[in-house]
């Protein structure tokens, strides 16, 4: 501008140069360089669009007297839903007719289609390929995958980490410093050169040359970049200041079941009395959700006929330990060792069930380890993350389970105040912890360390209080989430010592005359091209 109103006064007067040629290449690389920011920008939030992209505003669903044809905010729980092929799934559900291949990608990034088929569970978001089916509703539009995921992207893109907040204040100072500079160097020059054209110049290039751009877009643009690419992989931050406490991870914490296991463990040993009652147990356990409960309610439904009319009372879940109920009096107990006041080794998860104190019936469980957990520790170790297993069932399980995947910092028998104990004494050494588990249990060891994540079908407490979700459940995103974290960081941490050596050198030398207005226009320009390419260059690292 002040360029501009010298060249009006230097052609009115006709003394001096006139500098609309410089005026205008200055305007052209600064707009070239904002259009570029913000085309960067645009890209790496795409994948907001591409989960939003050709949602359907309305769905089928199956009544008594028909079809009809309904809004998606109108469809109620307990609703069943018509799916046609190459339709998107806009509310989460169960099939209740047919079978289907699913694209997921866009929820996991994983390539591969899913067959469904009768009590399979689908999730919005997701694409059917081919056939036709009906499902269940389980969720509203509002509490359903997809729209939780757009929601948490969205918040994610605005909450700004610590270090954006402190990059966007310095901004602010250093503009002003710029101004004063600018003003003296412009006075020095003056009395210096006895011009006052030359003194314009010299304190117009310290303003254009002066890069707060370069300050400002060094953060934000990385952390883009960085939620773009991890929503792309299936894991969810809740806000991308999340990021930035991930990078500094000391400890991982994981839960056995269900976060290193698949939480599906299954009967591989019982040891049953004669007065046993298989209804009565499958009563008791019916009433839980815990893993260990399905196992036996399975494992009892596979072998037994079982009566579906005993209403039991008192029904009371003893966290970490087991389940009570009375029936006709009686007292009826399910549970661990430890809750049953008994003793037995195995290798195996314990389930013991009692009447009135007889033990009538233990049964040893086994669940499969999550494929690709040991690879995953292994790389997650060389991050020089120390790796910890944290879980509520028996030793030499759990120890049976550290040796297999290469965890060798177990603490076993844990009630869930336990773990955050083991959490706040991290914390006293100075460690930066991050938590993973999916149930219940984990939920106050969750709450309590730096970094909260659960895998994404877990229990919808432990989502609640993640700040990090898995949405694919496997094992490698955890390393994939700590990686990105430590990447996306050490791409910020570029980017800021580009933007202050830039700054260092470029405005002494605008201060003593050897920059024009026109370099300082392109130099500019460039920085800010240098952060913005910076961060795009993530995606293609390994």
């Amino acid at each position: 501008m002040s360029a501009y109103i010298y060249s009006i006064y230097a052609m009115i007067s006709q003394r001096g140069e006139v500098y609309f040629d410089s005026v205008v290449m200055i305007i052209t690389f600064v707009l070239v360089g904002k259009y570029l920011e913000i085309l960067s920008k645009k890209h790496a939030v795409d994948t907001l669009d591409s989960l939003m992209g050709n949602t359907p505003t309305e769905v089928t669903i199956i009544q008594d007297k028909g079809k009809a044809l309904i809004g998606v905010e109108e469809v109620k729980i307990h609703d069943i839903i018509e799916l046609k092929s190459g339709e998107k799934v806009v509310i989460d559900g169960v099939v209740s007719q047919g079978s289907a291949s699913f694209d997921e990608s866009s929820l996991t990034g994983e390539n591969i289609p899913l067959y469904k088929k009768e009590g399979d569970t689908i999730l919005s978001g997701s694409i059917c390929l081919d056939s036709h089916l009906h499902y269940k509703a389980t969720k509203t539009l509002a509490t359903s995958m997809l729209s939780s995921i757009v929601s948490l992207l969205e918040t994610s893109l605005s909450k700004k980490p610590r270090i954006e907040q402190l990059a966007n204040r310095l901004s602010g100072y250093f503009s002003s410093t710029i101004l004063v500079l600018a003003l003296l160097t412009f006075i020095g020059w003056y009395f210096y050169s006895h011009s006052f054209e030359t003194a314009l110049i010299v304190g117009i290039s310290v303003i254009v040359i002066a890069c707060p751009c370069a300050l400002g877009l060094a953060t934000p643009m990385a952390t883009l970049v960085g939620i773009s690419m991890a929503i792309k992989k299936g894991i969810l931050f809740k806000e991308a200041s999340f990021l930035e406490t991930m990078a500094g991870t000391t400890i991982l914490a994981l839960d056995k079941t269900g976060t290193i296991t698949q939480g599906k463990p299954s009967v591989v040993h019982a040891s049953l009395k004669k007065n046993f009652d298989p209804s009565m147990l499958h009563a008791l356990v019916s009433t839980s959700n815990h893993p260990i409960s399905k196992g036996i309610q399975h494992y009892l439904e596979e072998k037994y006929t079982l009566s579906s009319n005993l209403c039991l009372e008192h029904i009371k879940s003893i966290e970490a330990k087991g389940l009570e109920a009375t029936y006709q009096g009686k007292t009826l107990k399910g549970g661990n060792a430890s809750f049953m006041q008994t003793q037995k080794d195995s290798e195996h998860s314990l389930f013991f069930f009692s009447i009135d104190g007889e033990i009538l019936a233990q049964f040893e469980l086994s669940d499969t380890i999550r494929e690709g957990t040991k690879e995953a520790i292994q790389n997650i170790k060389a991050l020089g993350i120390e790796v910890y297993m944290l879980t509520g069932d028996h030793e030499q399980s759990a120890k049976k389970v550290g040796a297999e995947v290469g965890i060798t910092n177990i603490h076993a028998q844990l009630l869930p105040q336990d773990k955050a104990k083991f959490i706040e004494d991290f914390h006293a050494q100075g460690q930066k912890v991050v938590m993973v588990g999916d149930g219940i249990n984990d939920a106050i060891a969750l709450a309590s360390a730096d970094i909260a994540m659960s895998m994404g079908k877990g229990a919808d407490i432990a989502i609640s209080v993640s700040d990090v979700v898995l949405l694919e459940e496997d094992p490698q995103h955890i390393y994939e989430a700590l990686k990105l974290s430590k990447r996306t960081f050490r791409t910020v941490k570029e980017n800021l010592a580009f933007s202050l050596l830039y700054n260092l050198i470029t405005i002494p030398l605008a201060i003593l005359g050897f920059v024009t207005p026109l370099f300082a226009a392109l130099s500019m320009s460039l920085s800010s091209l240098v952060v913005v390419g910076n961060s795009l260059w993530m995606r293609g690292k390994k």
